[in-house]
């Protein structure tokens, strides 16, 4: 596990010296005198912008995330990787879009078993900004300990530009209706203890599995690392790169002049967000991961998803654990969480 963590960092550290590449014509634009070239404003006091929903509010949202089951229109499944202690397979899902939006497009699953006697609690894992080997590893790393692991590959990139700012919301929506699709298939194994599926994920991965924690009954606890709710100001703020070129990209084709008037523009549009749906879970069943002088999602917006998910006038609150070394390398000590989770699980 020591070598799986020193790998993790030399990866968070040559991705940081990456330089953004463009990932369509229209990301390629030369930048203009706009948001782009503009200081990035300090994050206002965790109470401004979004407020999570009350729960009879957040009830009424839950339809958004409605399908068929006629939705998966034919499921084809690899023939597993068999290792000595654990077993890997992709299963691919051609999918009736249930927005009505996309048509048919594939969801894939990289699903790891481990050999242990059943059934398993599983844990569906969701990627990061960019999926990378850091959700591999930490499949892997549930396998080891007797967890089945499934790893959502994002149906929709984050990266694409030509995506209007007001389809942010359909791509969540989509993104969460992924994941309890991937319940129901876990549902049908009968190597799998369908009443112990749980949720982990890292940065992005985390918004993915506050979210889809928030509205989705079925995942029993789960684990956040490095996320956030308020998704507008999460994008305003951040100094990630890479989605700083996408934010930038986006306000030049929707000619949107500064960041103010972006988060505006977002706090307008955006139907779901992570903070919507907090109020209607147990505090108790959630594990944050909160990364203070963060400068990816940064830190009062990993506050605000810890507010939400609080009961202040109950005593009742999510486990935390605090971190002082920022984005990526808390995210790097991925191991060190897993261990915290499954213990966080179990007892």
């Amino acid at each position: 596990m020591k070598k799986i963590t020193i790998f993790a960092i030399l990866f968070f550290i040559s991705f940081l010296n990456v330089s953004v590449r463009a990932e369509t014509a229209l990301a390629q634009l030369p930048p203009k005198d706009s948001a782009a070239q503009q200081p990035l404003p300090t994050p206002e006091l965790v109470f401004t912008g979004r407020v999570p929903l009350l729960p009879e509010e957040a009830v009424k949202k839950l339809p958004l995330f409605d399908y068929q089951k006629s939705d998966v229109i034919s499921v084809t499944r690899s023939t597993p990787s068999v290792h000595k202690n654990y077993t890997v397979e992709t299963i691919e899902l051609l999918v009736n879009d249930p927005l009505r939006q996309l048509g048919q497009f594939t969801q894939t699953y990289r699903i790891y078993k481990t050999r242990r006697p059943g059934p398993h609690p599983a844990v569906l894992i969701s990627p990061p900004f960019v999926p990378q080997k850091l959700d591999q590893w930490s499949a892997m790393d549930f396998v080891r300990k007797g967890y089945d692991a499934v790893v959502i590959t994002p149906c929709e990139s984050l990266t694409d530009t030509t995506r209007p700012l007001d389809k942010i919301s359909n791509l969540l929506i989509r993104n969460t209706i992924m994941i309890r699709m991937a319940i129901d298939l876990l549902e049908t194994f009968p190597e799998v203890d369908s009443s112990r599926i749980y949720a982990y994920g890292i940065s992005m991965g985390s918004i993915r599995t506050s979210l889809a924690f928030g509205v989705e009954p079925r995942i029993k606890k789960a684990m956040g690392i490095v996320g956030g709710g308020d998704i507008p100001g999460i994008i305003t703020d951040t100094r990630f790169k890479l989605l700083e070129s996408v934010r930038d990209t986006r306000m030049r084709i929707e000619g949107i002049a500064t960041l103010e008037e972006f988060r505006a523009y977002l706090e307008k549009t955006m139907i779901v967000d992570p903070l919507d749906f907090a109020s209607l879970r147990n505090p108790e069943d959630i594990f944050l991961v909160i990364g203070h002088g963060d400068r990816f999602v940064r830190d009062p917006y990993q506050e605000k998803l810890f507010q939400a998910f609080s009961r202040p006038a109950e005593g009742r609150y999510p486990s935390v654990k605090r971190s002082i070394v920022g984005h990526l390398p808390t995210a790097a000590k991925f191991d060190r969480y897993i261990d915290l989770f499954i213990k966080f699980i179990e007892r």
